[in-house]
């Protein structure tokens, strides 16, 4: 009997000086970061949609996801297999490339005023 309860003693006394050290989110990863564990059903109009991210399966989270920021800053999980993503991605990436094209423009104009 003695030596239970001395194993339940020692057992209470780490319990409580566990829980005194603070927990450091380094060890256990970012801890800010979402994962998506499941796609929208919805497709999102484009005119809400202001950027993007990709996550990859190999990495954090399980499932491969894109995931859009609409302008209220709500993040979105989509899959890249549906149409609709695919489209808007590809909308985007006009847009960036026009934005890209626009601003070399204006680089070449500034430069050439000398």
């Amino acid at each position: 009997m003695r030596c239970i309860m001395s194993l339940f003693t020692i057992t209470l006394i780490n319990s409580v000086l566990l829980s005194l050290f603070p927990h450091t989110p380094e060890a256990y990863g970012p801890l800010n970061y979402a994962c998506c564990v499941k796609y929208t059903q919805n497709p999102l109009p484009f005119g809400v949609i202001k950027g993007f991210m990709e996550q990859k399966s190999t990495e954090v989270c399980r499932i491969d996801a894109i995931i859009f920021i609409t302008k209220n800053n709500k993040k979105v999980c989509a899959s890249i297999k549906d149409q609709w993503v695919r489209t808007a991605l590809a909308r985007l990436r006009s847009k960036l490339e026009k934005m890209t094209e626009e601003g070399n423009q204006l680089l070449t104009t500034a430069g050439s005023k000398r």
